[in-house]
């Protein structure tokens, strides 16, 4: 594409940003649910490109799994929730929370320190354009909270959530969006949120990886494509640096690594003096990635709840050939706690049970045999590999930096109770590269002051999201909880990234967010790598979704996955 060709094309997106200001909600709900229809229809091959990417043996139902779940099905479920935001603000002027906003912490005796004062939103279950997604089946038992700065009361939240639902959409201009290439999902994702929650049209620059999804990815978000809102172009550095120097550019938005982000903000992947200007010139978010923490708080397990949870966490380390940016890399323990051998028993045999996936992404034979002080086999795979007993004061090369590699490190942690272990666990977690996601495991039973301190704990964390009883990743493929890292990055110090997508309810404030599931749940989920259903099930989920769009309950192609659900 020459400077001639890639005017143009940003200029026809300016023109369709423009023409989207002018349509009222109800208009944009439309287009909302027209690109979950148009997802819905081309789930199958866009999964099945997935597949081939990343060199899964073909029919793999694993790989398949995921590959629905964290494309089509997450894109679709994404659009519905857009719409249904849209329809509610040209109701009622403002999206509709499953719950009212509540000021959190009032009057709390905290034994950690003073929680800050925050507005908390619940978000499950949440509605698409006809009504139910049936989260209370899909989910149950979960709950979703957003918590937000408190401006001084509800009356002031509210308040500052009208203007930034009549301001936000309003920024206009062009996004130029670099897509991920690790997840094909991601790239859909960010462009929706461009569009719905900021007005921008959208250049979106593949990943390499990606250039086999070109078409799928057009016809899935074609709606946006014909409304003149979204132009996906492939190359590579040389058309990145053009869309981000042209003059119709007015934003940029990145999914990738820190070393990315550097050299387009500052012209070089290396961490040298950043007093200078930016070399960049126009506003960037980005989303970077995250040395992923798993905290085991110290108590009694039963033996299903400690099976249930080490297999969460095994899949979270498995899942996509860990090549995500909240695989776990690092499970925190208490060393005295006594089921803590039983516990990484149980991860470790899981993890040998499943066979080695091809290291597909660019460079990571030679990450995982930097990782691991391995050679690789000969075949290309990368086997999970778990270190346990990891002194970080002594050698911290496993969590000082993000291993994008099925690699990952226990850190067990000096503390006679849970009081001490939260004390050292929170320590150790600002340590940690990145601020986007961790999750905490915490037993039942607790005395009032030992479930107080988990609380604390889970508070006073600083990451974008907090997962309690499960794997962060479920915050994202929920679509509406707000994804980025933990507020406070700066150009400087952009950790894990600058700004929020997932946002179809326009919040002020957002401050981060806590999930919760059950400590254990006879339901297997159906992206655990070992599920005998599992693309059956997020192909009916996919279905689902596409009911919903056409407005039906959707409950029949729910009633018919029920045999999968109870089979795991």
């Amino acid at each position: 594409m020459n400077t001639s060709e890639l005017s143009s094309v940003l200029g026809r997106l300016a023109a369709g940003a423009r023409r989207f200001a002018a349509t009222d909600a109800r208009e944009r709900a439309e287009l909302a649910r027209r690109t979950a229809l148009a997802t819905v229809a081309v789930a199958a091959p866009w999964a099945e490109a997935a597949v081939a990417i990343k060199r899964a043996v073909p029919g793999s139902g694993s790989a398949l799994a995921e590959e629905l779940a964290t494309g089509p099905m997450g894109t679709a479920r994404l659009c519905l929730l857009t719409a249904r935001a849209q329809l509610d603000i040209a109701e009622r002027g403002l999206p509709r929370a499953p719950s009212a906003p509540r000021i959190l912490h009032a009057g709390r005796r905290s034994v950690g320190g003073t929680p800050p004062a925050l507005v908390g939103l619940e978000l499950l279950p949440a509605l698409g354009p006809s009504g139910s997604l049936h989260d209370g089946m899909i989910h149950q038992g979960f709950a979703a909270t957003v918590r937000c700065h408190d401006p001084g009361g509800l009356a002031n939240f509210e308040q500052a959530w009208q203007r930034e639902v009549e301001e936000r959409p309003r920024d206009g201009g062009v996004a130029v969006v670099l897509g991920a290439g690790n997840v094909t999902g991601l790239s859909a994702a960010d462009v929706l949120s461009q569009v719905f929650e900021h007005g921008r049209g959208v250049l979106l620059k593949l990943h390499p990886l990606h250039a086999p999804l070109r078409p799928h990815l057009e016809s899935a978000l074609g709606p946006l494509v014909e409304a003149g809102l979204l132009a996906i172009v492939e190359g590579g550095a040389d058309v990145a640096q053009a869309a981000l120097a042209a003059a119709e550019t007015t934003h940029v938005h990145v999914t990738g690594g820190e070393a990315t982000f550097r050299a387009i903000v500052w012209g070089s992947a290396d961490s040298g003096d950043r007093t200078a200007s930016p070399r960049l010139s126009k506003p960037i978010t980005c989303e970077l990635g995250n040395v992923t923490p798993w905290f085991i708080l110290p108590g009694r397990y039963s033996r299903a709840e400690l099976a249930h949870q080490a297999d969460l966490v095994a899949a979270s380390i498995a899942n996509n050939t860990s090549f995500n940016c909240i695989a776990t890399k690092g499970i925190v323990t208490c060393r005295s706690w006594p089921q803590r051998a039983d516990f990484l028993a149980l991860v470790e045999r899981r993890l040998a049970s499943l066979p080695a996936r091809p290291g597909w992404y660019p460079g990571a034979v030679r990450d995982w045999e930097g990782a691991t002080g391995r050679v690789a086999p000969a075949d290309g795979t990368l086997p999970c590999s778990l270190f346990t007993g990891v002194d970080t004061k002594t050698d911290d090369r496993l969590l000082a930096r993000e291993w994008f590699v099925p690699v990952v490190a226990e850190v067990p942690l000096d503390a006679d109770d849970l009081a001490g272990f939260c004390g050292r666990a929170l320590a150790f977690s600002h340590r940690l590269p990145g601020s986007l996601a961790a999750s905490v495991t915490i037993p039942t039973g607790l005395s009032a002051v030992d479930a107080r301190h988990a609380e604390d704990f889970v508070d006073h964390l600083a990451f974008g999201v907090v997962a309690v009883n499960t794997w962060s990743a479920l915050a994202y493929a929920l679509g509406n909880v707000p994804w980025g890292g933990f507020p406070g990055a700066t150009l400087a110090a952009p950790k894990s990234g600058i700004g929020f997508v997932h946002d179809p309810l326009l919040l002020p404030l957002v401050h981060n967010s806590v999930i919760r599931a059950p400590l254990w749940s006879p339901i297997r989920p159906p992206w655990f790598p070992w599920h005998s259903a599992g693309a059956r099930l997020t192909r009916g989920v996919v279905d689902l979704y596409g009911r919903c769009a056409e407005g039906k309950s959707g409950l029949g192609t729910l009633l018919a996955m029920l045999p999968a659900v109870l089979r795991g």
